[in-house]
């Protein structure tokens, strides 16, 4: 799915198997990060279940998410 979408960008003209692999673990770091961010705020609510509000709310605490606002 990921070299489905690298393939899908016009200016990528090549991608080695690395790339994509390099690519795909970040994205698995990445939603990782911001789903344990997120679900502190989940737990202060007291539910187990992640919800858009706990996204919003870990976007706006962390700094390094900034560039998704």
């Amino acid at each position: 799915r990921v070299k489905a979408l690298v393939k899908a960008d016009p200016d990528v003209t090549l991608a080695s198997q690395e790339a994509v692999f390099v690519l795909a673990r970040a994205t698995e770091l990445f939603v990782e990060t911001i789903a344990r961010d997120a679900y502190v705020y989940a737990q202060q609510g007291k539910r187990k279940t992640l919800q858009r509000k706990d996204l919003d709310n870990a976007i706006e605490a962390v700094d390094e998410f900034a560039f998704l606002e």
